[in-house]
């Protein structure tokens, strides 16, 4: 706020001196730049919390590669359950003597990248 409180008093003391039209350009390109940085520092600094280009930090890279691993280790272990289930049902329904048919879907685990979940928010 103190510079735009000097910035008026330089501007008329400027034109009382009669400066030439190259100063007065430089003058005004200087500002001109200076306005843009200021409103180009202030996007940046709003748009700052949606943007996902910068890298992580080792810590947190660490974290997430657990954390997959810890999903991809449960998920595989329910598979491999299902599939024993399913051996026994197979083999008690031998045993029985009937046959029946089991219909069953496996699920997998997806998780959506950050990039498809920007365009909904």
């Amino acid at each position: 706020m103190d510079n735009l409180q000097e910035l008026i008093p330089f501007a008329k003391e400027m034109l009382s001196q009669k400066p030439s039209r190259g100063l007065l350009k430089v003058y005004l390109v200087g500002s001109v730049f200076a306005v843009l940085g200021t409103a180009i520092g202030l996007v940046e600094t709003v748009c700052h919390p949606f943007c996902s280009d910068e890298p992580l930090d080792a810590e947190m890279l660490l974290m997430l590669a657990k954390e997959r691993r810890t999903v991809e280790a449960d998920v595989q272990h329910k598979v491999e359950g299902k599939k024993e289930e399913e051996e026994e049902e197979k083999e008690q329904a031998l045993e029985n003597g009937a046959t029946t048919l089991t219909f069953s879907k496996t699920h997998k685990v997806s998780q959506r990248s950050i990039s498809n979940r920007l365009h909904a928010s």
